[in-house]
């Protein structure tokens, strides 16, 4: 990730190596999560699938095996750098937003985060 990227974000990122479902376009693919926050994401494709930045797709965060505990997302391309996709979360249903804040907030240890990072999120969707 570059100095650039790292510099403008306001979401901290949290090291999980999971495996992620796309959809796109009438296809599935198989790729590999590896980090999240509360507005994105980082995910490893296999060379398989191959968007374009900007393009959307759907995108399921597997928590356990299955789909039964994840993390279902509307994601749009924000960058590619070789086979590392870095998305950004344009639509989220309640109840994987909140499987998403649980996970976030374990990992952050710090409630006071969390709140900020809360909050920078509401007002971005104002």
């Amino acid at each position: 990730m570059t100095e650039q990227h790292d510099d403008r974000r306001n979401f901290h990122r949290i090291v999980m190596h999971r495996p992620v479902r796309v959809e796109q376009d009438g296809q599935e693919y198989n790729t590999q999560l590896l980090d999240v926050s509360l507005k994105g994401a980082l995910i490893e494709t296999d060379g398989e699938w191959k968007p374009v930045a900007g393009s959307h797709a759907k995108a399921f965060i597997s928590l356990a095996e299955g789909d039964e505990f994840c993390v279902e997302m509307e994601i749009e391309i924000s960058h590619i750098e070789g086979n590392h996709l870095g998305v950004h979360t344009t639509s989220i249903d309640l109840e994987s937003a909140s499987r998403l804040r649980r996970l976030v907030e374990l990992n952050l240890a710090n409630s006071d985060l969390l709140e900020r990072e809360l909050r920078h999120l509401i007002i971005a969707q104002i």
